[in-house]
């Protein structure tokens, strides 16, 4: 349900990129390989960022409502039907049928914790400016060692919202989480690529006078019961972030330092493995049966167990499979 793409136009020589493929790279050059160069992804799904979504969709629809000031209760079913419909379309098989493996992302958990939001955040009194906003923004240019030329750069993403509260605006974005939500886990936003280039966009696109985001962070757990459970108005939790101009200056430097490094790898041909924490993080990489396989199998596991596909950072859907 994102709306039209505003900002840059992007040129076909121009590198495009956006948060996901930068900390991508930074976090293993081949990684980035796979899922840039090669355009390969898994074929299994994983319940927890196709949970995510169905949470985005059903809390986007709700916004969208509100701001045609339509009523909470209104606004809720209309939420609950997107939910309910990305939850069909995203989620793995095995949590859409009689019996499910993991409570905590079920329908109806997921209801129960829509619902939760939107009760808690009401008493917020927010007011929406806009929902679901992709951008495309000029950053600068780089000498391309793979081209061998000038290589504007563009930036992307999509914002989840523009919202005002208390007197400020604020960009908005969503997280979910099965991890306790503590202070150190809330404070590492600070150091967040794609919510500081939010906040850029949404004050040299927009117009607006942002210098911050609001993380809306949500605790997903199935219902506990018992005296010392804790309460669904608990799992929400509210951090705001702001940056200095000078931080802003870093973050631009440092995005279109990635941005050569990113065209050196290409223009050498060499993608180094992390061989590091990141292969176990979240319960392992993508693409971890690939690496720690022999390098004679690889392309046999490719072939088995992943598909062609093309991360298209600005679309409602942003993993856009190809035709084999």
């Amino acid at each position: 349900m994102v709306s039209e793409i505003i900002g840059s136009k992007i040129s076909e020589t121009a590198l495009v990129l956006d948060a996901h493929l930068i900390n991508a790279f930074r976090t293993c050059e081949q990684k980035f390989h796979f899922i840039e160069e090669q355009h390969v992804f898994p074929k299994k799904k994983k319940s927890a960022p196709a949970f995510g979504i169905a949470m985005h969709e059903g809390i986007a629809t709700y916004r969208v409502a509100k701001m045609a000031s339509d009523p909470l209760e209104k606004a809720m079913l209309l939420g609950m039907a997107s939910l309910k419909a990305a939850y069909q379309k995203h989620m793995p098989i095995e949590m859409t049928g009689e019996v499910v493996v993991d409570d905590r992302r079920s329908l109806d958990n997921a209801l129960r914790i829509f619902e939760g939001y939107c009760i808690h955040y009401e008493k917020h009194n927010l007011t929406f400016r806009h929902v679901e906003v992709p951008f495309a923004m000029l950053i600068g240019s780089i000498d391309s060692p793979f081209t061998e030329s000038k290589r504007e750069v563009i930036y992307t993403g999509i914002i989840d919202a523009v919202l005002d509260m208390a007197g400020y605006t604020y960009v908005n974005d969503l997280k979910s989480t099965a991890w306790n939500i503590t202070q150190q886990w809330l404070e590492m936003f600070r150091m967040s690529q794609a919510q500081l280039g939010y906040v850029v966009a949404c004050r040299e696109l927009l117009g607006l006078d942002a210098n911050s985001a609001l993380i809306h962070a949500m605790w997903i757990q199935k219902e506990a019961k018992g005296p010392k459970a804790k309460p669904l108005d608990e799992y929400f939790h509210t951090f705001p972030c702001s940056w200095t101009k000078e931080q802003v200056e870093e973050w631009h430097g440092n995005t279109l330092l990635t941005a050569h490094k990113i065209e050196t790898a290409r223009a050498e041909g060499k993608w180094q493995m992390d061989w590091g924490n990141s292969c176990g993080m979240y319960g392992g990489c993508d693409y971890f049966s690939v690496c720690s396989a022999a390098p004679g199998i690889r392309s046999t596991i490719i072939g088995n167990d992943f598909e062609k596909a093309i991360w298209s950072p600005l679309e409602d859907e942003r993993l856009t499979k190809l035709e084999a």
